[in-house]
């Protein structure tokens, strides 16, 4: 009994650790979904289908309204976020299941009640009424939430307040917006615990260059640092990656990821200190950097 019991345990963890969203109970933060992920983003061109490719694990069609979901990082399949009157709509099952809330449906009284520990809310929400509630009080929305597709969908701003998480919202072009990945329009909806430990940008920056030089004295033999003095030719590969080694820096991150250029850019995820490499081509590309690989210092274009 006892050891069937504890199978079970194991399988139960295994099965929530595989949640993106999931955070286990000590604050440690399990990796993403996010390598071999391929992206074809619509760009007004009617030549081709486009897709998002997920991880080997599926495969989506994308059209001119496609908004991409991202949680703590990870990329959510078949999110289905809906753009109506110029405000963003999630399913709400989605969203909260992510985060680790528990969620109930009551046909008869078309109520939705999420139950979140990790907040410590419990909120109750009525299709086609702008009055909730949250741990029992009233408060209003600024949008009923209503049913689409046979999901209950809830405004963006309502994540934010209700479930207190960090979101946002990138357009697919202004890049001063906060973004995991250009050109594609996406959500972004972060919630991490607050004894989660993160990693600096020194340290990341430090972990980046440990494997880059890993990967070029596979390749070329023992790295050298590029003199102060010395300025890599055009067609120097060696050297122009030694330059690019030896000046690492970050230049930009989101919640999840820092973004350190090299040939194209690499992420280095702020919380498990996995590497990732994004090659912004014609499709777009997230893998995991492996150093050993023999073309790990390949880059394509």
């Amino acid at each position: 009994m006892m050891k069937n019991l504890t199978v079970s345990m194991i399988l139960l963890i295994m099965f929530m650790m595989a949640l993106p969203g999931y955070t286990l109970a000590d604050g440690t933060i399990p990796k993403t979904n996010i390598d071999q992920t391929f992206i074809y983003p619509y760009e007004d061109r009617d030549d081709a289908e486009f897709y998002i490719q997920y991880g080997g694990s599926g495969k989506e069609s994308i059209g001119k309204t496609f908004v991409g979901l991202f949680i703590n990082g990870s990329i959510i399949k078949n999110a289905n976020i809906i753009t109506e009157n110029n405000r963003t709509l999630l399913p709400i099952r989605i969203v909260a299941e992510q985060l680790g809330a528990q969620i109930e449906w009551d046909g008869k009284t078309q109520k939705v009640t999420i139950t979140d520990a990790n907040a410590k809310r419990k909120i109750e929400l009525f299709i086609d009424h702008k009055n909730a509630k949250m741990n029992g009080k009233t408060f209003k929305m600024d949008a009923a939430p209503q049913i689409i597709h046979h999901y209950t969908y809830v405004p963006l701003r309502f994540v934010a307040e209700a479930l207190h998480a960090k979101v946002a919202y990138f357009n697919g072009k202004d890049l001063s917006q906060p973004h995991i990945l250009p050109r594609l329009p996406h959500v972004m909806i972060s919630r991490y615990p607050s004894d989660a430990k993160m990693l600096s940008k020194e340290a990341a920056i430090a972990k980046l260059k440990q494997e880059l030089i890993i990967a070029y004295e596979q390749k070329f033999g023992k790295f050298i640092p590029l003199g102060k003095s010395e300025k890599p030719g055009q067609d120097d590969d060696q050297a122009i990656l030694r330059d690019v080694i030896t000046h690492l820096k970050i230049v930009s991150e989101n919640d999840r990821y820092y973004v350190a250029p090299v040939m194209y850019d690499f992420w280095i995820d702020k919380y498990t200190g996995d590497i990732y490499t994004f090659y912004n081509g014609l499709t777009m590309s997230i893998q995991s950097f492996d150093p050993y690989a023999d073309q790990a210092l390949s880059f394509p274009g």
